[in-house]
């Protein structure tokens, strides 16, 4: 993210600095700006300077004008050069005087508004009010279509449906044991039966240990769960002066809504405060309190409850080691410049592939599932497969978006998880194996982020098929949805996916029934106000929701909207998503596919604007784009991905403003897309491409 940046015109004297830092950090200004002085003093216009800086990097150019734009960063360099390559550029397009060493009002005003376009120390519109203005009308229209409404009504009825408290009664009843027993069956990942079994005894520690088992088969599926009645009627029998019965009874807050998030953390912490590593069965019992993925936030904690569990439960561990590798992989995710961000993390995965595959294999063999199980082997093996499946398709992804592989590469990778999902997962969510809600959040997540990227790369009669498949995809979702409701923890990011497949299904002019369907079950779920509070405590998050949510119903509104409303719901979206991915670029955060999509949604509001609007829109399109893709010629292969809506607005802005720099800047993109497109083996996609835009300057 950006720390500090700042403009400096001759002798280093500052016009406008604007820095993140706490008053510890402010101390630094003074030696920053030093060094940026001393670095512009040998450098040429245009050129980027860096230098190591404590744990960041501070970076430095120098505008034709004679201005030094200064930058400290402690992520994403390549980015950030770029981002002060435009600053640059935007300073010699302007009405600025060439430096002179002064600073006066005139000075002020114009790198303030510059500076201010780029780096956003939050977003300015408020969500709810944001939400209000977009989804009243399309949930009006869709009440009002006689197609729609019976979706919008199958939904409701989805949402109002009772937990089967019978099937609960008839498993429990036929199910008796021990504490030790129950213990047995929870490293097996029988959840269910674990519960069941501790219900039967009358002790705080089989209360706590019930609740949490529970819990846990809230958040898988195939799993027999407990009303959430039943747990809160244990919960309320706990003895207060038990250790952790508050943790227990705050989990059963929690899933039950009555609880913030923010209490089930406190309790959470309070209980690892609490928790003993001792190898007894007492102990082993309540470890499991700690199988949530909020465990990764205590490193030292979770090392020590993986020691607790090796040898004795695999599902334990390869949990925890699981989403701690995956928070580590998307801290990565959207900062990644160079294939060495994963290449640790992808040779890992790769070595052990062929034994997760064949594992998952196995447990898809009915007959052979059946004896693994008598051997209490069939679920630990199925969940621990798909804990490692979900991390290695995130890993493929993940380097499917980041802008180090080519076109031909991507088409490979991208391949090879729809693979991944098609003839292994999809076949194991099928199956009897109990899934843990978080792995499925993260396939789910990972495969439409796939699906949508594979699209730009086939072409005809294959893109055709893709879409089916993309379909299909979505309808599995809905269909695990529709299985398991109204389990309390089995949610999805539904926004995630839908904001990856929403605007691909608009391009391609379609938006099919399920869409629609999952758009609105998504919107039905979705807290506004707890997503509105994150924008003090996690405003990462916050700006994460906004910006997946405003991106999908943009893309729903076009397609179910009509005039006059169409066009002020569009271009409201449009403002608001611009103005988060500039938010993102000031945190280092950069997302080539959701910027792809924020230039495809301009083009939808293009011919509705003024063209004071037009050109502003405009240049924060081609800022964007440039930011994303640092070098055109080392990246040509970005540009191609690109390049398609980009075109389209800058061509627009061409025509209406008369203005050659579209011109030139549309041209000289279209070159490198063509000449990728053709060096990379996409010969009908060039064609394609040619025909489409060729004829601009024929």
């Amino acid at each position: 993210m950006i720390r500090l940046i700042g403009v400096l015109t001759h002798g280093g004297v500052p016009i406008k600095v604007k820095s993140s830092m706490d008053a510890e950090g402010e101390l630094i200004l003074g030696p920053l700006i030093e060094a940026a002085k001393a670095l512009s003093h040998v450098m040429g216009s245009g050129e980027v300077r860096k230098l190591g800086f404590q744990d960041n990097t501070l970076i430095v150019t120098e505008s034709k004008k004679g201005y030094t734009i200064v930058a400290l960063v402690s992520k994403a360099e390549g980015y950030m050069d770029s981002l002060l390559r435009v600053i640059s550029d935007a300073i010699d397009e302007s009405d600025i005087a060439l430096a002179d060493g002064a600073v006066n009002d005139n000075h002020i005003v114009i790198i303030e508004d510059i500076v201010g376009t780029y780096v956003r120390d939050h977003i300015e519109t408020g969500f709810p009010e944001t939400l209000e203005m977009v989804w009243e009308p399309i949930v009006k229209t869709m009440r009002q279509d006689s197609k729609l409404s019976v979706t919008v009504n199958e939904v409701e009825a989805l949402l109002e449906r009772s937990e089967l408290t019978e099937k609960w009664s008839e498993f429990k009843a036929e199910i008796s044991g021990s504490l030790e027993d129950a213990l047995d069956c929870a490293l097996q990942g029988e959840f269910d039966r674990a519960c069941a079994i501790a219900m039967t005894i009358d002790s705080a520690l089989a209360g706590v240990f019930a609740i949490k088992m529970g819990a846990l088969t809230h958040s898988m599926t195939k799993l027999v769960s407990p009303a959430l009645a039943e747990l809160i009627d244990v919960a309320t029998q706990l003895s207060d002066d038990y250790p952790f019965a508050d943790m227990a009874r705050t989990l059963v807050g929690y899933i039950t809504g009555a609880n913030i998030p923010a209490d089930y953390a406190r309790a959470f912490r309070e209980a690892i405060r609490r928790f003993e590593f001792k190898n007894d069965t007492e102990h082993l019992l309540l470890g499991f309190l700690f199988l949530d993925a909020r465990v990764t936030d205590f490193p030292d904690f979770a090392a020590n409850l993986v020691k607790l569990y090796r040898e004795k439960s695999e599902i334990v561990c390869s949990f925890i080691e699981a989403m701690n590798e995956r928070g580590k992989l998307f801290e990565k995710v959207y900062s990644i410049t160079s294939y060495d961000g994963f290449r640790d993390e992808l040779g890992v995965y790769k070595s052990n592939i062929t034994s997760i595959l064949g594992s998952i294999n196995w447990v898809m063999d009915s007959d052979l599932l059946w004896e693994l199980k008598k051997e209490g082997k069939g679920i630990e093996i199925g969940i621990t497969a798909s804990l490692k499946l979900q991390n290695y398709i995130a890993v493929l992804t993940a380097l499917a978006e980041s802008p180090v592989l080519t076109i031909g590469e991507r088409r490979e990778i991208l391949e090879e998880v729809l693979m991944l999902y098609k003839d292994y997962f999809r076949g194991l969510m099928k199956s009897d194996i109990p899934l843990f809600a978080y792995t499925l959040d993260s396939v789910f997540q990972s495969m439409s982020v796939a699906q949508a990227e594979y699209y730009f790369l086939v072409t005809g009669e294959i893109r055709d098929q893709h879409m089916d498949q993309s379909i299909e995809f979505v309808s599995d979702i809905f269909a695990v949805i529709d299985e398991e409701w109204p389990k309390s923890r089995v949610r999805f990011s539904l926004f995630v996916v839908a904001n990856a497949l929403c605007p691909v299904l608009t391009r391609a002019k379609t938006m099919p029934e399920v869409g629609i369907r999952t758009v609105y079950l998504a919107m039905r779920l979705l807290d506004i106000n707890t997503v509105d509070a994150s924008q003090i405590t996690k405003p990462e998050t916050y700006a994460t929701y906004f910006g997946n949510t405003i991106s999908t119903l943009t893309s729903i509104a076009s397609q179910l909207l009509e005039g006059d409303e169409r066009n002020k719901v569009l271009k409201r979206c449009v403002e608001v998503i611009l103005d988060i991915q500039e938010w993102f670029v000031s945190k280092g955060v950069i997302c080539r596919d959701d910027i792809i999509t924020a230039s495809f949604h301009s083009t939808l509001v293009l011919n509705i604007l003024d063209d004071s609007e037009l050109e502003k829109v405009t240049n924060k399109i081609i800022a964007l784009n440039r930011i994303t893709v640092q070098d055109t010629k080392k990246y040509d292969y970005e540009v191609a991905m690109m390049a398609s809506p980009f075109i389209e607005v800058l061509i627009y802005a061409w025509k209406k403003l008369d203005s050659d720099i579209y011109l030139k800047l549309a041209r000289a993109t279209f070159d490198t897309a063509y000449t990728a497109w053709i060096k990379y083996g996409f010969h009908e996609k060039a064609e394609n491409f040619k025909k489409k835009y060729g004829e601009v300057w024929s």
